[in-house]
């Protein structure tokens, strides 16, 4: 009876880590869709810009909630600024609610000054003064993307 009694709680533990586990590998496999979403947007543009498209500059603009820190879109534009720009090529994608944005930093080489929502990428080389990183988490699970002053855009796990 002993045997028996020690049995189960041997698989009763190796359940339990078993779902531990599972959730754990559930949570970050959860947050693949909004970093990959975040990463092939600023792509994009990028290379839009680089490749000369429509002879303009183009960019992402992150109209994210400065309290919530939530983001339900992002938009590629064409054009030096969000605020100038040709609103004929303007381009929405959707992001999950539950994605947040906990830092924002496309300051580049200046302060920060609180105007992150946008990224420009320069006709031809691709490169952008606006260069740094974004920190998304969701479901307690965190990424970061970097944009690089040459304009390429890298994730790390």
């Amino acid at each position: 009876m002993i045997e028996v009694l020690i049995t189960i709680a041997i698989i009763s533990i190796m359940f339990g880590l078993a779902v531990l586990s599972a959730s754990r590998i559930s949570n970050r496999l959860s947050i693949a869709p909004g970093d990959s979403n975040l990463v092939n947007l600023l792509t994009s543009a990028s290379r839009r810009a680089r490749d000369g498209v429509k002879e303009s500059p183009w960019g992402v603009y992150f109209p994210y909630d400065e309290v919530s820190r939530s983001l339900n879109e992002a938009i590629i534009f064409k054009g030096s600024s969000y605020a100038t720009r040709d609103t004929a090529y303007d381009q929405s994608y959707s992001f999950s609610e539950r994605v947040q944005f906990i830092t924002v930093d496309f300051s580049g080489v200046g302060p920060l000054v609180g105007n992150d929502h946008e990224v420009v990428f320069d006709k031809y080389t691709g490169q952008t003064n606006q260069y740094g990183s974004v920190d998304l988490e969701m479901l307690g699970v965190s990424r970061t993307v970097i944009v690089s002053s040459q304009g390429f855009v890298t994730r790390e796990l």
